[in-house]
């Protein structure tokens, strides 16, 4: 597609675009010598730039991974696959702080196009501060070794703030080229103004690199092409998958750097969200890709649920522990004790996963596929598949209910396993249904964490199963299970009454709404 057909399909701000565009090429130029860039990237800048908010109208607070979905969706004319990724990073990138390992499309290059992508990057980055009035009136007039840095000399009315944004936004500049970036008003202009001859040196005010972007709120919106029910259900699966894949790699990053639970309760999270995608989009992905993908999110699946399990755990000791009673606080502190060394090696192990080659390797690949269209089918649409696949999960979680529900541990597992991937169907096609399906899914919701309660207890049991015969911890273990016997009786005597309310007509004709609309 060519890229002014693009601008206006997502009614891109065109002028900002082009001065932005402007501003980056003569950036380009001006350092292509002094940072060795080759010539043929000079192109790409300019694409990059040119649609650095071509996500804005659709989604503001996150057009720059929005823009990113945009352009690889896209053909893009007289531009190769590989170009069209570092078109993707520039766009990903333009925004916010730049964590280059958390974006898909960075980890699907290899390490030269990730270099590359950095260094075109920052220089989008500061082209676009460049015009943080959106007045298109700073231009550059020139760039200045000075002191172990560059300086921006600039002109226009705004030139004083549009320097302090570039300069702001010049972090990734700083890494990447290892020489800082500062901002003066050019001398010609200030001697016009009747200023001082020595211009006023820009730095980078504190927190700078995390200010908002200007106007965005402003900006009309369209509707999410994702979300339209002709659209291929490949493109909304590939959209998804990167926003989980972000998900669970800035969790990753959170487990590698501390102990924290609640990074780890969002990586579980973020590979349950990956596999049930997965697993719901085999029909249009090759079988072994799925197979592949699944069983490596799986093995991070498991080690970090050994950790999880054990928070789960110990924060249900601390809560109970007034209810067990002073006599019991020596075997519970032993317990404890234990449960937390458990706990430190499973993290390790976790850890060990995350940082291994396998998982680097699966990674990469991954963020191939979900990058770029091959290996996909594209034709089959929302609409086509949508509706059967709902009814299809609804019909397999009621299949549980034989004349009542299941009695024992295993099957009430399945169950909630049955609950859980009809409510990641629902959550696959949000953005197609709107707002009417978290009604659908509310309910649903309640049904698997009351089921949920009832798993923990089971897990409960196996993780305490060690600890039952110890001298130390056996009084604790005894005390601790029984509690959680009374809940389980009481839990399960509830459950029929949350069953019903998905199991009825209403319910049932809820769904058959939303099939209507897909």
């Amino acid at each position: 597609m060519d890229v002014t057909a693009l601008l206006e399909l997502y009614k891109v701000d065109q002028r900002h675009a082009r001065h932005v565009a402007d501003l980056a090429l003569a950036l380009f130029d001006a350092v292509a010598g002094r940072y060795k860039l080759p010539v043929a990237q000079r192109h790409l800048v300019e694409l990059g730039a040119l649609l650095h908010n071509v996500g804005l109208t659709t989604d503001p607070p996150a057009h720059h991974l929005v823009g990113r979905d945009i352009v690889l969706r896209h053909t893009l004319h007289a531009v190769n696959h590989r170009e069209q990724a570092l078109v993707a990073c520039m766009v990903a990138f333009h925004r916010k702080k730049v964590r280059p390992q958390l974006e898909p499309a960075y980890l699907a290059l290899g390490k030269k196009g990730q270099r590359e992508a950095l260094r075109l990057a920052a220089i989008v980055r500061v082209a676009d501060g460049l015009d943080e009035a959106h007045t298109q009136t700073t231009s550059l007039v020139a760039v200045e070794p000075v002191a172990g840095a560059l300086l921006l000399h600039l002109a226009g009315p705004h030139a004083v703030s549009d320097g302090t944004r570039a300069v702001a936004k010049a972090d990734l500049w700083a890494k990447v080229f290892a020489e800082p970036l500062h901002a003066a008003p050019a001398l010609l202009e200030s001697a016009a103004l009747g200023e001082s001859d020595t211009p006023t040196v820009l730095g980078e005010p504190d927190g700078a690199a995390t200010l908002g972007e200007p106007g965005e709120a402003e900006a009309p919106s369209l509707a999410p092409w994702y979300a339209a029910p002709e659209v291929a259900l490949a493109e909304l699966g590939r959209v998804l998958l990167r926003r989980h894949l972000r998900r669970l790699l800035a969790a990753e990053r959170e487990v590698c750097a501390d102990q924290a639970s609640e990074p780890i309760h969002a990586l579980r999270i973020a590979t349950r969200r990956l596999r049930a995608t997965l697993r719901l989009l085999a029909p249009v992905c090759r079988d072994d890709a799925v197979r592949v993908y699944t069983k490596a999110i799986r093995r991070i699946a498991q080690a970090a649920g050994a950790v999880r399990d054990r928070d789960v755990l110990l924060a249900d000791l601390q809560a109970r522990a007034a209810s067990l009673g002073e006599p019991l606080a020596p075997a519970l502190e032993a317990l404890v004790a234990a449960l937390r060394e458990e706990r430190r090696t499973a993290h390790a192990a976790l850890v060990a996963v995350c940082a291994s080659a396998d998982h680097a390797a699966f990674l990469h690949a991954f963020a191939v596929t979900i990058s770029a269209t091959a290996s996909w089918d594209n034709a089959p649409r929302v609409r086509d598949l949508g509706g059967s696949t709902l009814w299809r999960h609804y019909e397999a979680l009621r299949a549980h209910d034989r004349d009542g529900l299941p009695t024992d541990d295993a099957a009430l597992h399945a169950m909630r396993i049955d609950g859980k991937r009809l409510r990641y169907v629902l959550e696959l096609f949000a953005d197609t249904l709107g707002a009417s399906a978290e009604e659908a899914v509310k309910p649903l919701v309640a049904f698997q964490d009351h089921l949920g309660t009832l798993n923990d207890g089971t897990v409960a049991q196996h993780l305490l199963a060690p600890h039952a015969d110890a001298a130390t911890t056996a009084p604790a273990v005894g005390a601790y299970l029984a509690l959680r016997e009374e809940e389980r009786l009481q839990l399960t005597a509830a459950l029929p009454a949350r069953w019903q309310k998905l199991n009825s007509g209403s319910y049932r004709r809820k769904l058959m709404g939303l099939i209507i609309r897909l």
